[in-house]
């Protein structure tokens, strides 16, 4: 028997597998659908197996199984796995979608979901995991995705260059401006950047390209069309560089900026 899963009988063992069929995430109402009891005596079952150990509680209404082998106090989830099974419709974008393309070697904690769900807050935590949550409508889910196997559980990533621009629109999500530059250069290591600029008209939003083309300009990156291509998109209106900066800093009326970040010189590598 499992460490901490502890006084459960043989009907108890038989009800929990009936619950669990082939699932790896239940709920009360699968519990008391599976077995044709109320719906409050079902969710009693869900926390009393847990407290046992052989459940592990997600969040409020939702339970994952413990594997046999497993410390059940301790034992977690794929982060990505978790976010699909809670938030789902939704894809992964900044960071997240960065490792997952080669786009970054660096490692965060937090993961990065857009889901069409409505959510209460921008943050959450599930059993070990941390999350920064952004709400989108359905119709985003459309585009601009690639699917990608995980434990058996079909995921959806931001493409290669949608995890660009998205990155670009809020660049907290690849970790600020100076990564988000990082991460282009990796991008643009092996890609021409063409449909960036497609990608950011689509995404709705102009300070995309600023940010964009003053990067590429200023970095000494991408080829003359390409910036030229963004300078040719520009909205109306002084932008911030980096959006979650403070207002300061010299304005760029090339690219109608604020440069509120300061950046180093690289070299493509």
């Amino acid at each position: 028997m499992m460490q901490d899963a502890y006084g459960i009988s043989g009907a108890g063992r038989a009800e929990l597998a009936t619950v669990l069929g082939d699932r790896r995430f239940v709920s009360p109402e699968i519990a008391a659908s599976a077995l044709k009891l109320d719906g409050k005596i079902a969710a009693r079952k869900l926390a009393h197996w847990a407290e046992q150990g052989w459940l592990r509680r997600v969040r409020r209404g939702l339970y994952i199984a413990v594997p046999v082998e497993a410390p059940p106090r301790s034992w977690s989830q794929d982060a990505l796995v978790l976010a699909s099974a809670v938030w789902s419709p939704c894809y992964f974008s900044g960071f997240t979608a960065a490792r997952h393309w080669g786009l970054t070697e660096q490692v965060f904690r937090t993961t990065i979901v857009k889901t069409a769900r409505r959510v209460r807050s921008s943050t959450a935590n599930l059993l070990d995991a941390e999350y920064l949550l952004t709400h989108v409508a359905a119709d985003e889910l459309e585009w601009g995705l690639e699917p990608a196997w995980q434990e058996e559980v079909r995921l959806l990533f931001a493409d290669p260059t949608r995890t660009i621009v998205e990155i670009l629109d809020a660049p907290r999500i690849g970790g600020g401006l100076r990564h988000a530059a990082e991460i282009l250069r990796a991008y643009l290591d092996e890609r021409d950047g063409e449909r960036l600029v497609e990608y950011a008209l689509r995404l709705g939003n102009r300070a995309v390209l600023k940010r964009l083309g003053f990067l590429l300009e200023s970095l000494g990156w991408g080829s003359p069309e390409l910036i030229e291509a963004c300078r040719a998109e520009l909205s109306s209106g002084i932008s911030l560089l980096d959006p979650d900066g403070p207002p300061t800093g010299p304005r760029v009326p090339a690219w109608r900026l604020r440069a509120n970040v300061a950046l180093e010189p690289q070299e493509p590598s």
